[in-house]
């Protein structure tokens, strides 16, 4: 699924009504027909259920208008608070107004000054079964005014659940940025397509449950303003999946070697071979160093374990490239970096590996700084965390904003695509196409988790397939194998063994995820 920025977004709706498509008031219809479903199934039962629905004077609040219409339709008491007065509305929310006169829903202007959280209107917002937010929509790029903000907090600070329409009212639709203060919505319906804001921190934070809602924006106009964003989601991961046949063996389903570990972090390699088996790989190759060799095969019972020399800094010597020679799998990949510390000791190796293999090939941690002076025989996935970006690309410290620029860089410069870890991971190609992750939570933020989505990387490229399905795949299995183990707990007591165990139950997910 497509992401869209407010101003594509924009670009879709008045190219639709200005041809003629839709007309604008049908399209207001059918947001608000989408809103007024969701809110009824919130509602048990629906009849008798108090809502309030706060109303802005552009389109978004005649969305919130359609919505009170219909509610009150069906027997729920509706009370409607407009924030300007009928004049100031847009024409369309005038007609809607209009409209809802004929309803028995009550309608006031709020007073200039916004009340306390003591006060009447506060106690009614919070007596509320929903209160639905309906201020602005996804045009809103500035800091909120002080009476708007006072409005979003006393909302944020009585109300049992909300549900937005569109966006959280002070999110911002293009970046994902807070306008100085926003709702926090219970269930966010969103109209044509999902924005960008909504998959970007901080304001993905303040979604809640996400519902994509189709109001009829015709094909070719929306594929006339698409960028460059997409949106990876249980659907989208779906159609990814490898298929696993019933007459398949385990070199049907792809050997990968992994190069992994160091006499300091042993425990990587573990994660990082575990979690490719458990992704769906065939068989795992482990090369390590000699001297821990005896210490991974009593940890790992289904990984072939290959040893070799050790040098000073603890990692394989150069002798490994025999050894993965030797191995030359008819089907596999290669996944290197989880648990290695490269010097100038171990960087020889390192480049003329990535350089002569053959093999798709995902690249971890420092074993990413010998990318730039390696060619690329066979398709390259980096997965570089922040820090690690800016090393790479030589260029200090990388602030937040700045990862998906970098790695924009990044992915073109080295012709590779880079899976940019972090709040949420994104998935980039050399073309410049960006793959918002939609799964994940904080307790990812933990050690060794990145092993793990190499080990899911590596094990998908063994499977067959191509890298930058194997990245989107990936990073979304990962999230949500971190989801599925926080269901009954918190995310601050996740480790990154919790996601080996539950890579199953996210597969069975994916599985079942409606088309």
């Amino acid at each position: 699924m497509k992401l869209v920025t407010a101003q594509e977004m924009q670009a879709i709706d008045r190219r639709t009504i200005d041809a003629g498509l839709v007309p604008a008031l049908v399209l207001m219809e059918r947001a608000g027909a989408a809103a007024a479903g969701e809110a009824l199934g919130l509602l048990s039962p629906a009849r008798g259920a108090r809502v309030e629905i706060l109303c802005g004077k552009g389109n978004n609040g005649g969305d919130g208008l359609v919505v009170a219409r219909l509610l009150a339709t069906r027997g729920v008491q509706v009370g409607v608070h407009l924030t300007d007065p009928p004049s100031a509305l847009s024409p369309d929310a005038r007609t809607n107004l209009r409209r809802l006169r004929r309803t028995r829903a009550t309608i006031d202007v709020l007073p200039d000054r916004i009340a306390s959280a003591s006060s009447p209107f506060a106690r009614r917002l919070g007596k509320a079964d929903l209160c639905v937010d309906a201020l602005l929509g996804t045009g809103a790029d500035r800091p909120l005014p002080s009476r708007l903000a006072g409005l979003v907090d006393l909302l944020n600070q009585v109300s049992k659940r909300t549900l937005a329409l569109d966006i959280p009212s002070g999110v911002d639709a293009s970046t994902g940025g807070i306008l100085g203060t926003s709702v926090s919505a219970h269930t966010t319906v969103t109209f044509g397509l999902p924005k960008l804001g909504l998959a970007l921190y901080p304001g993905r934070e303040r979604v809640g449950r996400l519902v994509v809602a189709d109001i009829g924006f015709p094909a070719e106009v929306v594929a006339r303003a698409l960028g460059m964003w997409n949106w990876v989601d249980a659907a989208r991961a779906r159609r990814l999946l490898p298929r696993l046949e019933p007459t398949a063996h385990k070199y049907d389903r792809g050997e990968l070697i992994l190069v992994a570990g160091s006499r300091r972090y042993p425990g990587a390699a573990a994660l990082a071979a575990e979690a490719a088996l458990r992704s769906g790989a065939g068989m795992v190759h482990l090369v390590v160093p000699a001297s821990i060799r005896d210490l991974m095969e009593g940890m790992l019972r289904e990984v072939i374990v290959h040893a070799c020399g050790d040098n000073d800094e603890g990692n394989c010597d150069a002798s490994i490239l025999d050894v993965i020679q030797g191995l030359a799998p008819r089907r596999g990949a290669l996944a290197i970096g989880s648990g290695m510390r490269i010097g100038a000791e171990s960087r020889p190796w390192v480049q003329r590996l990535l350089a002569e293999t053959r093999l798709p090939a995902v690249v971890d941690s420092q074993a990413i700084l010998s990318l730039p002076e390696a060619s690329h025989p066979g398709p390259r996935i980096a997965t570089p965390h922040a820090r690690e970006l800016a090393r790479w690309l030589q260029e200090g410290s990388l602030a937040d904003a700045d990862r998906v620029a970098a790695a924009e860089r990044a992915a073109r410069s080295h012709d590779v695509i880079v899976v940019a870890k972090g709040g949420p991971t994104i998935v980039v190609a050399p073309d410049g196409t960006k793959h918002v992750n939609g799964s994940g939570n904080s307790g990812l933020a933990t050690a060794g988790t990145g092993d793990v989505l190499t080990g899911i990387v590596g094990g998908l490229l063994a499977q067959g397939l191509a890298s930058l399905d194997a990245a989107m795949l990936a990073v979304f299995l990962h999230g949500l194998a971190a989801d599925c183990a926080t269901k009954d707990s918190s995310p601050r007591s996740l480790i990154a063994g919790d996601l080996l165990s539950n890579i199953g139950a996210a597969y069975r997910t994916i599985e079942s995820s409606p088309e």
